[in-house]
């Protein structure tokens, strides 16, 4: 499996099916207690062989739910995660729609504000590879349709995006490409016109799709 540059893969499978174990291992970090098989390559070089530095230059990543310890204001801690100075902080913030939370404690935003401050982070960090897991878990309907806009046209053309998702709709909107992990541990991949099938979802979910009025639709 490639990812190259200005692809939006999106991931999907079931629950527990591995697409958070992926990402992680995408990412370098592993799962604790899981033995990995096989190997990653960034630009040509086994993923071992890259610095902590180098790598935090090349990939960003976003787990589904953020750990904070520390009650800092959300415009220090985008300030802390930049590496590559690529992005305008403020620009981000308002793309996102998180502008007014910048002097708020990280520790008090709602679950759907701190994933929006979370994936700002990532962008900020300044990767060419994006890995976010679940970006679309906590937003609201006005949220989620800003993120689609914003993930599939204001992010630069260089950038690869690797994303684990459920919505079918969604990611119709966001994706290029799809990778399908099955039950059986098999995977199937492709553009996102040819994996989008009612045959291949009923094998990874395991129940019927229709396609009513070009909306995907779980019988």
């Amino acid at each position: 499996w490639q990812v190259e540059p200005g692809q939006r893969w999106c991931v999907i499978g079931r629950n527990a099916a591995g697409k958070s174990t992926l990402l992680r291992a995408l990412a370098g970090i592993g799962e604790p207690g899981v033995a990995q098989r096989g190997v990653v390559h960034w630009q040509g070089r086994p993923q071992h062989q890259w610095s902590a530095l180098d790598a935090a230059a090349l990939r960003a990543f976003m787990p589904q739910q953020v750990v904070d310890r520390f009650p800092i204001t959300v415009m220090r801690l985008l300030e802390l995660s930049v590496v590559q100075p690529r992005h305008d902080v403020r620009a981000v913030l308002a793309a996102l729609g998180i502008e007014a939370l910048a002097q708020r404690p990280v520790l008090e935003l709602s679950g759907g504000e701190r994933q929006r401050v979370a994936l700002a982070q990532t962008v900020l960090q300044g990767a060419p590879l994006l890995l976010l897991d679940e970006p679309m878990a906590f937003q609201d309907p006005a949220h989620q349709a800003l993120l689609v806009r914003w993930l599939s046209s204001s992010l630069p053309g260089a950038c690869a995006l690797v994303i684990s998702a459920h919505d079918i709709n969604w990611i119709a909107r966001v994706a290029t490409h799809v990778l399908a992990l099955l039950p059986d541990g098999s995977c199937e991949q492709g553009c996102v016109e040819a994996m989008l099938d009612a045959r291949l979802l009923e094998r990874v979910y395991g129940c019927a799709w229709r396609a009513v009025g070009g909306v995907w639709v779980a019988a």
